[in-house]
């Protein structure tokens, strides 16, 4: 059984080293370690800590969804059995990978050959004492059994969840086009298509954003001679944000359209209220959100903010 731990960096200096001793302190032993580098500018290659790591280096940014589609395409050739995959920042628990292959290994062979995905526990899927999964409406309440060990869901971020490579084989690879944001929506929902199933491992804990959350920026505010730092959402995430959840929604889901579609328009409304609602000028945040839409209602996935 072998495995492939994954990461995609762009400039991520910062945060590589524990990535990747995160992976190297794993009591089940990774096989080998990956970084699909999206042509960083910083000295994120020139950390010692990639000597333990396989380095693709990529030409120019593909987005995490384009990264993946290298991380893929060397674990099907490289004939790897598995592949965990995590955002730079991201910090599983020692016996994650552990945890989550034992627990595979232990389903019949009928579960163990449905299954496309399982996934680690995120902090985020915890609060207020309930358990939420993810689906594409976003983090939804479940009641489960207290004693079960792993819960099914439809989506699962790309940080932190391990995908069988003979279901990528076929499934296919991502679409490239979304990017930064929701590709593992739009491929969560051709993994069902597809016949294939995931699950949440409850044993399989990590954490994430350990150099906080990385799709806000620290922004310094002054008013009346007083000047506070303020997290926004930079431009691109607004642009992404909007585009891909609209277009997966007009564009890549078959059934549900109308309902869908609302309660995409929700939850967009919500995100823009957030940010206008901010101390702050806003009209860089507002001209993407705008630009997003209109790719999104359009059609327009290729393009790139």
């Amino acid at each position: 059984m072998k495995v492939l731990a994954y990461t995609h960096t762009f400039n991520d200096a910062d945060v590589i080293e524990q990535m990747i001793q995160s992976f190297l302190r794993q009591t089940r032993t990774v096989d080998e370690i990956l970084v699909v580098d999206n042509a960083s500018t910083d000295n994120t290659l020139q950390q010692p800590c990639l000597k333990h790591a396989t380095v693709l280096r990529l030409p120019q940014n593909t987005g995490t969804s384009g990264a993946i589609c290298e991380g893929f395409r060397y674990a099907l050739e490289q004939s790897y059995d598995w592949m965990w995959i995590f955002d730079p920042d991201g910090d599983p628990a020692p016996d994650a990978l552990g945890k989550m292959l034992d627990l595979h290994a232990g389903w019949p062979p009928s579960q163990q050959d449905q299954t496309a995905f399982l996934s680690c526990l995120h902090p985020e899927q915890w609060r207020d004492g309930a358990l939420r999964v993810y689906t594409w409406q976003g983090l939804l309440p479940i009641k489960p059994d207290p004693e079960a060990r792993y819960y099914p869901c439809e989506v699962a971020w790309w940080s932190g969840t391990l995908y069988r490579m003979a279901a990528v084989r076929k499934v296919g690879f991502p679409n490239p086009d979304y990017f930064a944001d929701w590709g593992e929506g739009e491929y969560g929902y051709r993994v069902k298509k597809a016949g294939f199933k995931g699950y949440v491992c409850r044993d399989a804990t990590m954490d994430s954003n350990i150099r906080g959350y990385a799709s806000l920026r620290p922004t310094e505010i002054t008013r009346d001679g007083t000047t506070s730092t303020v997290l926004e959402h930079p431009p691109f995430r607004c642009y992404y944000t909007a585009r891909n959840r609209l277009y997966l929604t007009l564009y890549d889901f078959a059934e549900f359209r109308p309902v869908m579609l609302l309660r995409m328009v929700v939850t967009l409304g919500t995100m823009m209220t957030k940010i206008m609602l901010q101390p702050g000028r806003h009209g860089v945040q507002m001209r993407a959100f705008g630009r997003g839409i209109w790719h999104g209602l359009t059609g327009n996935i290729a393009a790139r903010y």
